[in-house]
């Protein structure tokens, strides 16, 4: 498999729309569910234990920007690599967000049940990965 097929793939899941996850969404963007987890291990090795875990990931267009979403609790755990290679952005599946005020004071109870993504920018020409 090589790195234009990994484009075309992720182009073609661009093109779906399955609405909206968040009831605020920071990227503006239209997200798709991709269920071929293992495609990770190609461009997004820290994203693959989750996205396993979880049996899919995500991908965004937004206006400007492509995005991915790997699913996880607001939990360091659960965070791809810590965040040091670009997921810091974290948002709730619609309707979490009314569990807390903001993240920074999120109880830890809190954080073990509420579900969302980790959400990174990706290039969609190289793959590459950054932050929002």
């Amino acid at each position: 498999m090589n790195g234009q097929y990994l484009i075309n793939v992720l182009n073609q899941l661009l093109k779906k729309n399955e609405g909206s996850l968040f009831s605020i969404d920071e990227t503006a963007s239209k997200w798709t569910k991709h269920g071929d987890v293992e495609i990770l291990q190609k461009f997004c090795r820290e994203g693959y234990a989750m996205a396993k875990k979880y049996n899919h990931f995500i991908i965004g267009k937004g206006q400007n920007r492509n995005y991915i979403g790997i699913p996880g609790r607001f939990i360091l755990e659960e965070q791809p690599a810590g965040g040091e290679t670009g997921f810091t952005l974290w948002q709730p599946l619609r309707g979490g967000e009314k569990f807390y005020k903001n993240l920074g004071e999120m109880e830890e109870e809190t954080a073990e049940f509420i579900y969302g993504y980790w959400i990174a920018a990706l290039d969609e020409n190289t793959l590459k990965i950054t932050e929002v």
